[in-house]
């Protein structure tokens, strides 16, 4: 409850919120390499930079998935 507090207090006094965007991608990050990591059952190697797999080759296809038509995302 004190997140959601927060984000409607920094919408009214237009401040930074505790846990930001950018810190909230970094987190998420993490969680869904270490997942990926689980179901290829091998250690990945992460370029960070280009926010991709560099091995297992494989493991890069699970970072993203097809949308069902007519959905995209161009």
């Amino acid at each position: 409850m004190l997140h959601a507090r927060n984000f409607l207090d920094c919408i009214k006094t237009r401040q930074k919120p505790n846990a930001d965007v950018e810190e909230g991608h970094r987190s998420t990050t993490m969680s869904l390499l270490a997942n990926i990591s689980l179901v290829v059952g091998q250690r990945l190697e992460w370029d960070a930079q280009n926010e991709k797999i560099i091995s297992p080759k494989e493991a890069n296809d699970l970072l993203h998935y097809e949308y069902r038509k007519p959905w995209s995302l161009d």
